[in-house]
């Protein structure tokens, strides 16, 4: 009794160690890569986050991001936006759970869920911006910097 009792035991914890695969493997994040079509940095947003492109960043495997660049951060830009959509391709890792020690269900289940079950086949993307034409960034004026020679002579 006690031994078919621990022998449960053990398979039950393996089962629950191991149900997850992608999701510990994976995470529920893919590190992606962001450029523009005119390969210039431009300030994007991702989600509520200002990132400066070219960037790497991590995004979501399940949900995706919408990376959008706006006029109001980039003067002489159009608003653009690329959807990069989530649920891409199924994971190695998540077939492990279904054919693997964890049975299909717990571990499938859990991959599921999180957005572990996902990747992305081509972690590489770029927004299209688009220039406004003719458009020129005015320069602020420096500060006049005091000159040694306007200085008065305290003898």
């Amino acid at each position: 009794m006690i031994k078919s009792t621990l022998k449960y035991g053990v398979i039950v914890t393996v089962a629950l160690v191991a149900s997850g695969c992608a999701t510990i493997s994976n995470g529920t994040k893919q590190k992606v890569a962001i450029t523009t079509s005119t390969g210039e940095q431009v300030v994007a947003t991702i989600g509520s986050k200002k990132v400066t492109l070219p960037a790497t960043v991590d995004l979501s495997r399940k949900k995706g991001a919408e990376i959008k660049v706006l006029h109001a951060d980039n003067a002489c830009y159009k608003d653009t936006s690329l959807n990069i959509a989530g649920k891409n391709k199924m994971s190695g890792w998540f077939w492990g759970n279904i054919i693997g020690v964890s049975g299909s269900t717990l571990g499938s289940s859990t991959d599921a869920s999180s957005g572990g079950m996902w990747a992305y086949t081509n972690p590489n993307f770029t927004v299209p911006v688009q220039k406004i034409e003719g458009c020129k960034i005015e320069s602020t004026p420096m500060a006049p910097t005091k000159d040694s020679s306007t200085k008065q002579d305290s003898k």
